[in-house]
């Protein structure tokens, strides 16, 4: 969001906390995300939905490596920004895509009985930006002599959060906000692949309990949940890690690294 000068006025910002404060709101159950301008300050909805996060690992190194003002990592930050973002927006229940620094985050919601479902799409999604990465080392590498590869972790949950519009009112300064655990558990499960365990992928057990619903290998026959293992984590429980990959992204960097 892009600021707007205005003048900050104390004795407005009481009024505008106390009106926050007492106000009466009504959040109602929604079957998908709402867009911005369909919420009021005072209204929110409650939506089921899956969260994906992926993250870079090794972002400082690559700091060190190329130079911090390097027009060199300015692309490679470019690529694989803009390449992640191409992905998540090509699923149609994915509903926001947000960027912070090298993660990018989506949400995806909408019907649950179908392929099309939110948690199936965002397990396409991660197979698709898991094999991106394999893509995108190839092209550095072939760009860079001595490139040493990225990696990334991406992470899944399930959940219902509450979707409210919060911002400045009046400045047309405004976004949503997702409040509930969903977000914060695709954050920590996107924060143990590729460091406490050694694969991209990590899921909650909603997720992977999900994940049966659809083939996503038709020649074995084979769901998501075929490429998932259970793992314990001291502090978050029972998980689900994987390395699956869209095979033409696999394909590709096999055949041309």
């Amino acid at each position: 969001m892009r600021g707007n000068y205005q003048k900050f006025i104390f004795d407005n910002s009481l009024n505008r906390i106390d009106d926050i404060l007492t106000s009466s709101a009504t959040y109602e159950e929604a079957d998908d995300i709402p867009k911005k301008d369909d919420l009021t300050y005072k209204s929110g909805k409650y939506v089921q939905c899956a969260s994906l996060f992926i993250d870079l690992r090794g972002s400082t190194d690559l700091i060190k490596t190329q130079g911090r003002q390097s027009k060199t990592l300015a692309r490679i930050y470019r690529a694989y920004i803009s390449e992640i973002v191409a992905i998540v927006n090509s699923f149609q229940t994915c509903k926001e895509i947000n960027i912070v620094g090298d993660c990018v985050s989506a949400m995806f919601a909408g019907k649950e009985d179908t392929s099309q479902s939110a948690v199936i799409e965002a397990l396409q999604a991660a197979s698709m930006c898991n094999g991106m990465m394999q893509v995108l080392n190839v092209k550095f590498k072939q760009k860079w002599d001595g490139f040493q590869e990225l990696k990334a972790g991406i992470g899944i949950a399930l959940g219902r959060a509450l979707v409210i519009k919060a911002g400045f009112s009046g400045s047309a300064i405004n976004d949503l906000i997702y409040m509930g655990d969903v977000v914060n558990r695709a954050s920590k499960m996107c924060g143990l692949a590729h460091k406490d365990f050694d694969y991209p992928i990590c899921v909650t057990e909603a997720v992977f309990l999900r994940a049966g619903s659809y083939i996503a290998n038709a020649d074995e026959q084979q769901t998501y949940q075929d490429f998932l293992t259970l793992r314990n984590h001291s502090k978050h429980g029972s998980v689900y890690t994987g390395n699956f990959h869209r095979v033409e992204f696999g394909d590709w960097a096999s055949e041309n690294e």
